[in-house]
């Protein structure tokens, strides 16, 4: 359940700011963070984000086709990417999930494999991987109901190439992309930002410290062009371009 007036700010926030395009896939990139630039404490979760700006959070994910996050998130998060926090007789879309795990690390206990088999609005994950990864887990995962989907471009680090990741997306029918995380995922969108569309940002009123914390981005900074903020709760949200340097 949630506020019909926190609701409606939320959609409206939404839908001025994140338009589908006919024209092709777009890609929302989007995170919460500390004040001082931080999204998680080392090894362990962070919980930042206002109830309001959780509320705009599910919104955003209800109006994305996908949600993409990292390997690492799911080890340490083990989340469901749905899209729970809407009002009674809300139509409940839930977005795809999809996990970029080049080595096929995703547990066979994991919620994204585990939950739809409790809810079938729920949808089995999508799973990346480089060509190296274990034909052994990759038989396990869609034994389990996961789709594995290989891709053939990798980087350096042998991790497929995120180019090739959105334009196999975009293949299978996706026209909104929404990527959450974890910092590893974040920084390799941030080192392309002309496969982001938007990014949104939501800043808690909270420090974590450097000692502790993860920041979202490393060394490599694109340029920002800010569009909006807005107040949801205590947390702040931007909404902005990134800028290709």
């Amino acid at each position: 359940m949630c506020d019909q007036t926190e609701y409606l700010h939320a959609q409206t926030f939404i839908s001025t700011h994140l338009p589908r395009d006919p024209n092709g896939l777009r890609v929302t990139l989007t995170f919460a963070q500390s004040l001082d630039g931080m999204i998680s404490r080392t090894g362990q979760a962070l919980a930042l984000s206002s109830r309001q700006s959780l509320l705009m959070t599910h919104r955003m994910r209800a109006t994305h086709d996908a949600i993409l996050v990292g390997i690492g998130t799911v080890l340490c998060d083990n989340p469901q990417l749905s899209a729970r926090l809407l009002p009674a007789g809300e139509p409940l879309r839930h977005p795809q999930p999809v996990v970029l795990d080049p080595m096929l690390r995703t547990p066979v206990d994991a919620r994204l494999l585990t939950g739809p088999k409790d809810d079938a609005r729920l949808k089995m994950p999508w799973i990346v991987a480089s060509p190296s990864a274990d034909p052994g887990r990759r038989q396990r995962l869609e034994e389990l109901g996961a789709t594995v989907i290989i891709i053939d471009g990798v980087d350096g680090d042998g991790r497929p190439r995120l180019d090739r990741v959105v334009e196999e997306l975009e293949r299978r029918g996706v026209e909104m992309l929404m990527v959450e995380g974890g910092a590893q995922v974040i920084r390799a969108f941030m080192r392309s930002p002309h496969l982001v569309h938007r990014l949104v940002i939501t800043i808690a009123p909270i420090y974590v410290g450097a000692a502790k914390g993860v920041p979202a981005v490393d060394t490599v900074l694109p340029g920002i062009r800010p569009l909006a903020y807005e107040q949801f709760g205590c947390d702040v949200v931007m909404v902005a371009d990134l800028q290709q340097n």
